[in-house]
């Protein structure tokens, strides 16, 4: 079965966007041309994340420049009234002939305690499960005017309505994605860890009498006409970003995640690899590429969301890194052993890194 590809479509760009001067600007320009870039290019749709802009905005103005490309739109569950949303997803529906697709988020304690969501973690994926199932309900009843002298009636453009993304790694995530999603979105991993997180969204979804129509990871990639020029410009993005910048954004992290209980330092990963870029680092050094070797051509990387993933759990930055057959190769892999339907992808800077997939990578998933 063809891969579904999405690409990233981000205000979080530049070649090293978590490195201080490496951010982009918001700029009209640059954001239109690459959503007509993800579409020329022949991607399936856009990505389009949660950032300090709002993402229904700013898909609404990339999908005016374009015309057959898809958006998967994240959004956090009960932050407007689920029939709000319904009605801004029909308006998008109806302008756009049908492509919207919404990506269900769930968030980070410190992020919803900002908009006044103070519920945990587990009860907000329970309360989200009544959010969408009041959405796809108002959603399939269309918008009616409140103005009954001119009869305008909105109606879905999607005859089983808005086709519902997510992710959820914990029990009461998997059980989550069970009951709503259509599409199942995980980190990428190594293979056999994918597998499983696949198999029990599978299961969480047959509990609830339900099929998932697809399964998908969010990865980054580096590909390049040959591998060395791949793994050397993947590389370069270590040897840019530097050791110190890349203590502290690890720190930073270690000290979120911990409640401050850790810290660089002292912070102990749970496996040995992980153990092992700690030490380089702490030395001053940077790991070598075969320490960040996870298995294969996938890699241990840095993302515009994640720093060096020294967790081994939750938002991880895994690379697919190579040369288009090895990367064919390994997407092969994983669509024979975990049953991978969908890819999510992102390099920086955005547009450049979306022409080489589009190039030397699209065509042979066709």
């Amino acid at each position: 079965m063809p891969l579904k590809v999405l690409w990233y479509l981000s205000f979080a760009d530049g070649a090293y966007p978590w490195c201080p001067g490496g951010l982009y600007p918001i700029d009209f320009d640059r954001y239109r041309t690459l959503a007509q870039t993800i579409e020329r290019g022949g991607f399936y749709g856009a990505h389009v994340a949660t950032w300090p802009n709002d993402p229904f905005i700013s898909a609404s103005f990339a999908a005016s420049y374009t015309q057959h490309l898809k958006f998967l739109i994240s959004f956090y569950s009960r932050m407007v009234p689920a029939k709000l949303l319904a009605q801004q997803a029909l308006t998008f529906d109806q302008l756009t002939q049908g492509r919207l697709l919404l990506n269900l988020v769930n968030g980070r304690d410190n992020i919803m305690q900002g908009y006044g969501i103070t519920t945990s973690h587990a009860d907000r994926y329970t309360l989200g499960i009544d959010y969408w199932r009041k959405f796809a309900f108002s959603y399939a009843q269309g918008s009616k005017t409140y103005f009954p002298n001119t009869p305008l009636d909105i109606q879905p453009q999607q005859k089983n309505g808005v086709e519902l993304w997510g992710t959820g790694d914990s029990s009461a995530g998997v059980a989550h994605a069970g009951e709503l999603v259509n599409v199942y979105l995980t980190m990428l991993r190594e293979v056999d860890v994918v597998a499983e997180k696949f198999k029990k969204a599978q299961h969480a979804a047959h509990t609830a009498k339900r099929d998932l129509s697809g399964l998908g990871t969010l990865a980054s990639i580096v590909i390049r006409p040959t591998e060395a020029d791949a793994l050397a410009h993947f590389y370069s993005i270590f040897e840019t970003t530097g050791v110190e910048v890349l203590r502290e954004k690890i720190n930073e992290s270690i000290v979120r995640r911990s409640g401050a209980k850790f810290d660089f330092l002292n912070f102990v990963a749970p496996d040995a690899k992980r153990n092992t870029w700690l030490a380089r680092l702490r030395q001053r050094q940077l790991p070598t590429l075969e320490e960040l070797r996870l298995e294969g051509n996938v890699y241990a990387g840095i993302t515009a969301w994640s720093t060096l993933d020294v967790f081994g759990t939750g938002s991880s930055s895994a690379y697919i890194v190579g040369a288009p057959d090895s990367i064919v190769s390994t997407l092969n892999t994983y669509q024979q052993k975990a049953g991978l339907s969908v890819l999510s992808l992102s390099g920086w800077p955005l547009q450049e890194e979306a022409e080489h997939v589009a190039e030397l990578l699209l065509p042979r998933l066709a």
